[in-house]
């Protein structure tokens, strides 16, 4: 385990096999991104730094990393569960369209919900309201960054209890991307707590604040084939400003 997993991830995933909600802080050092990965969300994969704009990076890192302050929600639950838990119907829309292409072996369902909290957003609106443009772009870029880190965060959070279970795990879905509904967004809110750590769905199933991240893993039976390389590979937005061409 590395330091980094020793110091975010729960010590009483050791093992487990309930299905209990599970809450914990990750710190935003442990969340800093590099200057060249908020570059591309900041001007798109071709962007190319200057001594001056790569100081200026530098600095929007440090005051987001001062800023937020992020927060997990976890839980595992057995597959034989969930419709009793939820009272819902996995054979229903939206449910369908997330289910078509897990193992038949699928032994649980695990969802995680992942905040920055809202004042990284609140500054971004600010500087934006007294025309602080550039400020403004560059802080969102930062927070897009961090949320991958927080998402390889959890990445390790999935495969640590799974391995516990002696199970393997599928491919992280998101609700929204690669043609899963949005509406499956509520599946994950049915099985978490998540408004205790202030993170609500609007109208549209989209999370609030914004600088949040969802994800749903499926745990089987037998090792479970997964698209190699970096998530932008994964992705069917091809033609996304943002997307990263590199392999990892």
């Amino acid at each position: 385990m590395t330091d980094l997993q020793k110091r975010t991830i729960p010590h009483k995933l050791s093992g487990a096999n309930g299905s209990s909600v599970m809450k914990f802080e990750i710190e935003p050092d442990d969340m800093r991104p590099t200057p060249e990965v908020v570059a591309r969300y900041f001007g798109g994969p071709d962007y190319q730094m200057t001594p001056e704009t790569q100081e200026r990076v530098c600095q929007g890192i440090q005051q987001a990393v001062e800023m937020v302050q992020g927060v997990v929600c976890y839980r595992a639950i057995p597959m034989h569960t969930v419709e009793k838990e939820c009272g819902i119907d996995l054979s229903e829309v939206p449910y369908t369209d997330m289910l078509s292409d897990i193992a038949d072996d699928s032994r649980y369902v695990a969802v995680f919900v992942g905040t920055l909290g809202s004042a990284l957003e609140t500054m971004c609106r600010e500087l934006a309201g007294r025309n602080r443009i550039y400020q403004s772009l560059l802080l969102d870029a930062v927070g897009t960054a961090m949320l991958d880190d927080m998402g390889l965060i959890c990445n390790d959070l999935l495969e640590m209890h799974a391995k516990a279970l002696d199970l393997f795990t599928g491919c992280r879905i998101g609700p929204g991307l690669n043609g899963v509904a949005m509406e499956s967004q509520s599946l994950v809110f049915d099985l978490l707590d998540v408004e205790t750590m202030g993170v609500h769905l609007n109208e549209a199933f989209i999370m609030q604040p914004a600088k949040s991240i969802s994800g749903i893993v499926f745990f089987s039976d037998s090792p479970q084939r997964k698209p190699p390389g970096s998530k932008c590979l994964q992705c069917e937005m091809k033609h996304c400003q943002f997307r990263s061409t590199q392999q990892q």
